[in-house]
């Protein structure tokens, strides 16, 4: 089969999941190009898509007049022409789209959709599902109607928010694609959201490169890290320390109440270790010393810190995944989790890590204390070689080659071919 699979980047959040899919594709014989607008890696099948210059003028005049630098509107424009992009999908059996930001608007999905049957929409970036609104990762009104919006609608005249949200509407009411999510949560969003109200998604979990996952000891890791090997190590990783909907601030919150309630009568040898941009992230902890490593872009190095860390900490508060909660069960990393997201569907409390309701700083520094002090005993072996299993890299591209065949033997077209 040939794929092709549209993304914003090669190297980003989104462009990880897309890079790892393309792989095992090609590992598994099937035919792959990525379609993408800033390209990182060094690769004949990464396409970089040249975007049209009128376009971004246009897009430019339009944040000028309303005095905007935050790209506000950008994620409703496309910045590229549908003639660019129409020669790789026309080959094509299979056509995944991870995001539209920047990318796609609603007349070339429509295109899209017109040009082939079997596409796959993969909503790793919130604005899919509101219909253009790129906010509403921390807007707790995301999924109901957004027409009227102060964000979005910005103009009463113009209306450009409020134009592309009705147009996606009626695209996907018309031409019914494909939905694929990566976890319990998204499903319920999907099903509850503005554009695809009703709609049946598909559920495929994200894999986990095998390059984040390989097995060492945990003294081996320290050693190549330069960490201590008799501390406590508590892991953060995001790209931003300091993104709200990431909840760094509520980790800071928990980790006052670990040092003031929990290790009070403790000797504490203990280290968070954060990977990611700090933008202003400091913790000011008495007795938790604190290093951050910076963006950690390797997979290698990425895996030495899985395998060094006591506990892996995800404080998001809305998030598709995240990716490193995926990873770090893979590595038998106990994870200390909010309900959002992946989490939900990989972490068994008291078997993996635990589940702690969004906003619950106590019960979160609670269990971070249980899992690095108290040393629990995570049981069921069994059930964690099983969500491992469900969760490589491997199992997701076999998912879509599976799910691939069953749409194209359905197509009379492709039988044809």
């Amino acid at each position: 089969m040939k794929f092709v699979l549209i993304t914003n980047n090669d190297s980003d959040g989104i462009g990880q999941p897309v890079i790892k899919l393309f792989k095992n594709l090609l590992k598994e014989g099937h035919q792959a190009k990525i379609l993408t607008l800033h390209k990182s890696l060094n690769n004949s099948k990464i396409i970089k898509i040249k975007r049209s210059f009128l376009t971004r003028l246009f897009s430019f005049l339009l944040n000028f007049l309303k005095k905007n630098f935050n790209e506000l509107f950008w994620f409703n424009l496309s910045t590229i022409n549908f003639i660019s992009i129409k020669k790789y999908l026309k080959p094509a059996d299979i056509v995944i789209i991870y995001t539209f930001h920047k990318f796609i608007s609603s007349k070339i999905l429509e295109q899209i959709l017109k040009e082939k049957k079997n596409v796959f929409l993969r909503p790793l970036d919130m604005e899919i599902i509101s219909g253009g609104c790129h906010f509403n990762q921390s807007c707790d009104e995301f999924t109901k109607n957004c027409n009227n919006c102060p964000k979005l609608n910005f103009d009463r005249i113009l209306g450009i928010a409020n134009k592309n949200l009705l147009a996606k509407k009626k695209i996907v009411k018309k031409y019914k694609p494909k939905v694929i999510v990566q976890n319990h949560y998204v499903e319920q969003l999907i099903k509850r959201s503005n554009v695809f109200k009703n709609f049946k998604p598909i559920k495929i979990a994200v894999g986990v490169s095998k390059d984040r996952s390989n097995f060492f000891s945990k003294k081996y890791a320290r050693k190549k890290l330069g960490l201590d090997l008799n501390e406590k190590i508590i892991l953060f990783t995001t790209y931003n320390l300091s993104s709200y909907n990431k909840g760094g601030h509520l980790l800071k919150e928990s980790l006052k109440i670990l040092e003031e309630k929990f290790l009070s009568n403790e000797v504490i040898n203990c280290r968070l270790v954060t990977l990611g941009n700090k933008n202003g992230f400091e913790t000011n902890l008495k007795k938790i010393k604190h290093s951050n490593k910076g963006v950690v872009t390797s997979d290698h190095q990425l895996n030495l810190y899985y395998r060094a860390a006591d506990v892996l900490v995800s404080p998001s508060l809305y998030d598709f995944g995240p990716h490193v909660v995926n990873e770090s069960v893979s590595n038998d990393l106990p994870v200390v989790s909010y309900k959002v997201g992946t989490a939900n569907d990989v972490i068994v409390n008291g078997i993996n890590g635990f589940l702690v309701s969004c906003y619950d700083t106590h019960k979160f520094a609670k269990f971070v204390y249980e899992i690095i002090y108290k040393k629990t005993n995570f049981k069921n072996k069994n059930l964690k070689k099983r969500i491992k299993s469900l969760r490589s890299g491997k199992y997701e591209a076999l998912s879509f080659i599976r799910l691939s065949h069953k749409y194209l033997k359905n197509n009379k077209n492709y039988e044809k071919k």
